[in-house]
């Protein structure tokens, strides 16, 4: 009896034992195949990694190349056209530097620039900075040199008001005798600028050039305003000053800029 009892309890130890190692087998099988579909899973999205910078890489290198299809010409106002003549941007991919950023201007040949009696005085001669500043300080009739001083100046509030710089230029041919007239030059006014019959004083020649750009630019030269009737010579004159004569003064002077 005693042996039959030690019989049982060994079977059923044993069939705890193979039991127990049946699981382990089982769970050691099952953590194998997790981890290795774990490693696939890694795999796979490292390897669709690798293919989506290949293909970032070849997006790159193809639209990094610049010809002439590529150039896309922007022209937001009337000044982009007349400011700089045909303004051409080349925008930098995302991967490039600001240095790599190329800005294309092609300015009007100074031997191009035309004048005329009814040209849109609204538009700027599309001249260069430097070649506007040559043109000014090359003037016969820039006797006192206030305005080739000044040239540089009077060409970027052009550009900034939209106002053509050779009708500038006749303004103060006609206003100021070039410049020379005395209570003009101790007002810095070149314009004939006025408020209550007298000359309005400017602190110095560059504040009086931009009061007098400014103000055709915006009460002028720009429809709808105040004094606007159209951006010629002769529309500006009708406010300006004498609606009969003026026009074809300034446009004299104007043509004295070009000899």
């Amino acid at each position: 009896m005693k042996n039959k009892k030690m019989m049982i309890v060994m079977i059923v130890t044993i069939s705890i034992l193979l039991i127990i190692a049946v699981i382990g087998t089982v769970l050691n099988l099952t953590n194998k195949g997790i981890i290795k579909i774990a490693k696939n899973q890694n795999n796979s999205q490292q390897s669709n990694m690798t293919v989506k910078m290949e293909i970032n890489e070849n997006d790159v290198q193809t639209s990094g190349v610049i010809n002439e299809n590529s150039i896309v010409a922007t022209v937001s106002s009337r000044s982009d056209v007349n400011r700089f003549g045909k303004h051409v941007n080349i925008n930098p991919e995302e991967n490039q530097s600001s240095e790599d950023y190329k800005e294309l201007v092609e300015y009007t040949k100074l031997e191009d620039v035309k004048i005329s009696f009814d040209m849109d005085v609204s538009k700027t001669t599309g001249l260069s900075k430097e070649d506007f500043i040559s043109l000014v300080q090359n003037m016969k009739c820039d006797r006192t040199g206030i305005l080739g001083k000044n040239a540089g100046w009077i060409w970027e509030c052009c550009q900034k008001y939209n106002v053509n710089e050779i009708f500038v230029l006749g303004i103060c041919g006609i206003e100021s005798a070039w410049c020379s007239a005395p209570q003009h030059q101790n007002t810095h006014n070149y314009s004939s600028l006025m408020t209550g019959g007298k000359l309005i004083s400017y602190p110095n020649d560059e504040a009086g050039f931009e009061a007098m750009i400014k103000l055709l630019g915006e009460r002028y030269l720009t429809p709808g305003a105040s004094f606007y009737h159209g951006a010629t010579i002769t529309g500006v004159g009708r406010c300006y000053c004498d609606p009969t004569s003026w026009s074809g003064k300034v446009y004299t002077c104007m043509k004295e800029v070009l000899k």
